[in-house]
């Protein structure tokens, strides 16, 4: 059964190639998610072994642009990096950039890399203050990742998801940080508290690195312009550092308490990056006839609701321009986060282990995510959730595996991600056969 994305985009697919001339990554992804579930593109064949009823399974397309399998991978994106987190008050962090240099970034999307860098050095200059005023006179700050090669610093932690895209769906990227309240210090060996944020240090420092870096890409060249960027924005630029419990509280130190549900914090920091910019419940009206889209959004100020109508064509392009371009990593790790810093990350769990009296070592933190991984499964989240069997059959037994129908196989328009559902049936194969 086909959504009402879905049905937009298949009533105006000649209209959104003809016309909004869209990029090469935005035709695949909106083909993919128009295929999504279509059983004429292949699929898995299940058989039962005693009544012999047979189950036809479509592939979904595994793109991040479709509505159900965006939410999936959010789904999963949150779980890993919710095992991956240090058990400590986390802190959510946005930087935004002033609306004069959006279109700059436009222009050419790799220039959103300078967001990444802009954002991950003004954390590390505030979490080595000290350090950086000592070396502010050696002009530390030419280079790309400030701090990345002394040895004397202290590492951060730091997870950080682009967002293209505001409620309004204007192009509008800004940053989502997520960053524990401590730090290890490489020269003693042991972590610390970093709970305090200056607001005024934080802006400035990003207001700085960010014309910094614009100006090593070759933006700004007028010295009028780099000198108006400052006039007009004295404070900084924006960036929201305040804490906020899951549960939109307060943000006094009574509801801190709630800052700890890891879980909480990380699946509203990762809400938006793995799906379209617009849910489907807030699409109220698809007028064929007319042309026309009704949706709402709720604005972040007063949180008053406002209905949008907008031509059909012009709600598709809203949408598109927010697909991320090919091999772009909208989910990027720092610090003692970052794949490369995983023995920084084992001592500061270890470290974090012994002040709580916990043991948080590798071997039990593997062993604890083998479980939730099992509870996270589709078939058991089912049982646990619906007490639904999802591959057994209505006489009881438990449907097998028969076969599975490719019909672009060998073809040259034969897609990657169709190659990747064939590979999870045959692993799934695999397994029921092992059991």
């Amino acid at each position: 059964m086909s959504n009402i994305l879905q049905n937009i985009f298949i009533d105006y697919y000649e209209h959104i190639l003809y016309e909004l001339h869209p990029r090469q990554t935005e035709t695949e992804n909106i083909s993919k998610m128009i295929h999504c579930g279509d059983p004429s593109y292949g699929g898995a064949f299940f058989a039962c072994p005693d009544c012999g009823k047979l189950k036809f399974v479509p592939f979904r397309c595994k793109s991040r642009f479709c509505p159900s399998c965006g939410n999936m991978y959010n789904q999963k994106r949150s779980f890993h990096m919710s095992c991956k987190l240090v058990n400590c008050v986390h802190r959510h962090c946005v930087f935004t950039i002033p609306e004069e240099l959006r279109n700059w970034f436009r222009q050419d999307r790799t220039r959103l890399n300078l967001l990444f860098v802009a954002s991950r050095n003004t954390i590390s200059i505030l979490t080595n203050k000290s350090l950086a005023d000592k070396l502010k006179k050696k002009k530390l700050s030419d280079t790309h990742y400030i701090f990345k090669d002394i040895p004397v610093r202290n590492e951060f932690g730091m997870i950080a998801t682009i967002h293209t895209f505001g409620r309004d769906l204007k192009w509008n990227p800004h940053i989502h940080c997520l960053i524990p309240e401590l730090i290890y210090s490489f020269k003693k060996d042991k972590i610390k508290t970093f709970h305090h944020f200056n607001f005024i240090k934080l802006r400035k420092t990003f207001q700085f690195e960010l014309i910094r870096l614009i100006q090593e890409a070759g933006g700004l060249k007028k010295p009028e312009e780099k000198n108006r960027l400052y006039k007009d924005h004295p404070k900084g630029f924006y960036v929201y550092a305040k804490f906020k419990s899951p549960d939109n509280a307060s943000n006094d130190t009574s509801s801190n308490k709630n800052s700890k549900d890891i879980q909480g914090c990380v699946n509203y920091f990762i809400r938006y990056a793995g799906r379209p910019a617009m849910a489907e419940n807030r699409i109220t009206e698809y007028n064929k006839g007319s042309n026309t889209v009704s949706w709402f959004y709720n604005d972040h100020k007063d949180e008053k609701r406002y209905d949008v109508t907008d031509n059909v064509i012009d709600f598709i392009n809203r949408l598109i321009i927010h697909i991320p371009d090919y091999h772009f990593l909208t989910t990027r790790y720092y610090g003692f986060y970052a794949n490369a810093s995983k023995k920084t990350l084992d001592k500061v769990h270890a470290l974090l282990g012994i002040k709580k009296n916990k043991d948080y070592s590798r071997e039990t933190r593997t062993k604890a995510l083998k479980n939730k991984l099992n509870k996270f499964r589709y078939r058991t989240h089912l049982i646990d959730s619906f007490n639904r069997d999802p591959i057994q059959c209505k006489c009881g037994a438990i449907v097998q595996y028969t076969y599975t129908y490719n019909p672009l196989e060998d073809k040259r328009n034969d897609r990657t991600y169709r190659k990747r559902c064939i590979d999870e049936m045959y692993k799934m194969r695999l397994r029921r056969r092992s059991t």
